[in-house]
């Protein structure tokens, strides 16, 4: 149980930090209250961790020949990495985190890495806001070309919004914990530490609890300084950020659903025109993703090579 401390610590710190991707929106466009939000937020992730997170373990497990010795390394550098930047209330990428803490890792064990999957999760970080940002343009204009017509203006129109946009927000939540629940466990697994269902389960309640107990600064970042989000391009965002998380999680890659949420955020915002989206924000938080790159892939090496010492 001892070993497997740093992945719970990173699946605490992957439920701080991604809670937000699930209700940032809903809580920026007051819909919903951050308490209320986050209860829900930390049931469904738990329940998309038991019932669909096992199928994201094999794709990290296999990218490169890992022991006890680098999972704990690299779970414990990309846990520092996440929850550094969660305290600066930034969202960054715990997929790209345990990546580049999992290489760090290797390299310095002389072990090469699984380049197809290396380049799977590559790409993955390029489509997954790529896609969502897309697909957030277009669902919005075609829910503000609904909204404009007889239906817009009716009492029975806007609360129709309200409510599916919490029920989005549960359903973004249940693929946040089915495909980032890999990120705290799959290596554990990957040496036989822990089965993948006890590992999903295990994972899956250490994020439900960063999400009740540290996700407020991100999830305010988000919800609120991007660009400003009302219930219908809140519903956007969230369900463009679910739809895409949860199709990666289905042919087993790990994704950012912080690069998610902010190129859905980003997309509905350029529907106002680009001066709509913070553009500060807008380049400090791909900034935050760069640095869980490197940052955990260096805090892994130098874990590793202090380790080292002792041998």
């Amino acid at each position: 149980m001892i070993a497997l401390l740093p992945a719970l610590y990173l699946g605490w710190g992957i439920g701080a930090n991604d809670a937000a991707n699930a209700f940032g929106p809903q809580i920026g466009a007051n819909i919903i209250a951050y308490r209320r939000a986050i209860a829900l937020a930390a049931i469904f992730a738990f329940l998309g961790a038991v019932l669909e997170g096992e199928k994201v373990f094999p794709t990290l497990g296999r990218l490169t020949s890992l022991t006890l010795e680098m999972s704990i390394v690299a779970a414990l550098a990309a846990g520092i990495t996440t929850n550094v930047m969660t305290r600066l209330g930034m969202p960054i990428s715990t997929s790209h985190a345990i990546f580049g803490a999992l290489i760090a890792a290797g390299l310095y064990m002389g072990k090469s890495f699984d380049a197809t999957i290396a380049a799977r999760m590559v790409a993955s970080m390029m489509a997954a806001p790529i896609g969502a940002g897309v697909s957030a343009y277009l669902l919005h204009r075609l829910l503000a070309t609904v909204a404009a017509g007889r239906l817009g203006g009716g009492m029975l129109f806007g609360r129709a919004v309200r409510y599916s946009a919490v029920v989005v927000g549960c359903y973004a939540a249940y693929a946040l914990g089915s495909n980032n629940v890999g990120n705290a466990m799959a290596p554990f697994v990957a040496v036989g530490v822990i089965g993948p269902g006890a590992g999903a389960a295990l994972g899956g309640l250490a994020i439900a609890v960063g999400v009740l107990t540290y996700s407020r600064n991100v999830i305010m970042l988000v919800g609120k300084q991007i660009t400003a989000l009302d219930p219908i391009t809140a519903l956007v965002a969230a369900l463009a950020t679910a739809v895409t998380v949860h199709l990666f999680t289905q042919i087993k890659i790990p994704v950012s659903t912080s690069q998610a949420i902010v190129g859905a955020v980003v997309g509905v915002g350029l529907t106002k025109g680009v001066v709509a989206v913070n553009r500060r924000m807008f380049l400090l938080i791909p900034a935050g993703w760069v640095i869980s790159i490197f940052g955990s892939g260096i805090a892994g090496y130098l874990l590793m090579a202090g380790l080292g010492l002792f041998r």
